[in-house]
This record gives C-alpha cells, structure tokens and sequence, in this order.
C-alpha cells in the first residue's frame, strides 16, 4: 500500500490490509480494527474497519476538502501528515488534531471524526438485521 492512499477503494483496501495484518499479529482478539487515511478528488477522509471472527463492519469518515496549496504537494508525491506539519509547524499533527482540527479551528479534530466513523462501522455487530 503507499503511504498516501488515493481514491476510496485504495484507501478501504488499505484499511482492509491493516485488518489483515491485525489478525495475524493478534489472532486471539475478540475484535479487530483499522483505521485508513486517504485522499480522494480535493478532499482527505477514511476508512474504518472493523472484524471479529465471523463479521465485519466498515465506514467511511467525513470528507474535509482540502486548500489547494496543500493538494498540489500531496499530489506531488508527499503524505498530508508532513505537508501539514510543514504547514503548520505542528511536528507529527497527523497524530494529533489532524488536518481535520486544523481547517475546523478545533471544532473537529481526527479523532472525534475517527469516533463517528469507529461507532458506525460497529453498527452491524449490534443490529441483529446484519446478520
């Protein structure tokens, strides 16, 4: 997988691929979970997903469009992460608030768009309608 995903499916395969890698590196968890980060068209978003041992969940985040200034580096080869440390001078921001708490001025950060996503890709591990 690159390091910056493009396009929906390259970003739920990647996702899809650290699930993989989870269950190999921990074949006893109750659940599994990864979380893919990617660009498509002006935008960043990501891909949950979400597997026990006989299902699993999947859900897309919310899409912020991006400012072109910062598009045309990724598209240029570079992760949003650097590009955005760059930007900001916030070091390893793509661990922190994100692009996301930067371009909301902190109404949103990665991690509560990542906790909508996470809540609703464990939609049909209790919904008995899934299964």
């Amino acid at each position: 997988m690159p390091e910056q995903p493009f396009g929906s499916e390259e970003t739920r395969a990647g996702a899809r691929n650290r699930v993989a890698n989870a269950r190999l590196a921990q074949p006893n968890a109750d659940f599994w979970v990864a979380i893919e980060a990617g660009i498509d068209d002006d935008s960043t978003f990501s891909w949950v997903v979400i597997e026990s041992a006989s299902q699993r969940g999947e859900a897309r985040s919310a899409t912020l469009p991006l400012p072109d200034v910062i598009l045309e580096q990724v598209r240029a080869g570079e992760a949003l992460g650097p590009v955005m440390s760059q930007y900001t001078g916030i070091d390893q921001i793509g661990r922190k608030e994100g692009a996301i708490g930067v371009f909301t001025g902190g109404r949103l950060t990665r991690s509560s768009v990542y906790h909508q996503a996470v809540v609703l890709a464990l939609s049909p591990f209790h919904n008995a309608i899934y299964r």
